[in-house]
């Protein structure tokens, strides 16, 4: 059972539904996600799941939605929307700090990994190289 099987209760159901490609995609983020130091992922009521590194909220998997929904500082999330990395979250308000990414295709996933990874250089107090290499 992936992490986001058991973040999500998919097996809890007792039944296996069909789940969609996105699902698929975002539960691929989620089995990376676990294999990174300090990171775990909880289940959410709403079906949703919580990736944290220690106490940090790194961010949020959706995969019913298909959506990623990660909160960065103001300056970079503006940073990520004008170069086209992110996108405001759906919900959000001018003074909110969470941007998403929808995951419809592999360059999604390697898209989201890599905002997820600056979030956890910065909750480790790294710094962000240019470069796209995995976490140690």
């Amino acid at each position: 059972m992936s992490p986001l099987d058991s973040a999500t209760g998919a097996e809890a159901s007792g039944y296996h539904r069909r789940v969609s490609h996105a699902a698929e995609l975002v539960a691929e983020i989620a089995n990376e996600l676990d294999t990174w130091p300090g990171v775990r992922i909880e289940r959410r009521s709403d079906g949703a799941a919580l990736v944290r590194y220690k106490d940090l909220e790194l961010g949020v998997l959706a995969p019913d939605r298909g959506v990623v929904e990660l909160p960065f500082a103001h300056l970079e999330h503006d940073e990520l929307v004008q170069q086209g990395d992110a996108e405001p979250a759906v919900d959000s308000t001018p003074e909110s700090e969470i941007v998403s990414h929808n995951v419809e295709g592999p360059s999604d996933v390697t898209a989201v990994l890599e905002l997820f990874d600056r979030r956890y250089r910065e909750a480790r107090g790294e710094e962000y190289p240019d470069s796209t290499e995995h976490p140690a």
